[in-house]
């Protein structure tokens, strides 16, 4: 699988990644559901996409229906187009399953 690396400071010229902060070497973003159960049904939706991309995030589910994701590329120690790929199909299907971003997480 061909990728490159971003920098930090290119990842925030990137668009499409409103949901998403880069902490150290990974991008985390947090999506509010509805209920623990549409939590739990993004994060499956999550596991698919991570399947599909061969690229599998960190992923946390939290009461009372919060998913908090975190994204690397362990080959590289670092970001890599990968991560912006994988993060921006996570954040359709959150959009898609109305799960809210909240960036205060």
């Amino acid at each position: 699988m061909e990728y490159t690396d971003v920098t930090p400071a290119e990842f925030d010229e990137l668009d499409g990644l409103d949901d998403w902060h880069v902490v150290l070497d990974s991008i985390h973003a947090t999506f509010a559901a509805r209920n623990y159960l549409a939590a739990a049904d993004l994060v499956h939706t999550i596991a698919e996409i991570a399947e599909a991309h061969v690229h599998h995030p960190d992923v946390e589910l939290r009461y009372p229906g919060r998913v908090h994701v975190v994204l690397t590329t362990h080959a590289t120690g670092g970001l890599t187009t990968l991560d912006i790929d994988v993060a921006r199909a996570i954040s359709a299907a959150a959009a898609e399953a109305s799960a809210a971003s909240d960036p205060s997480t």
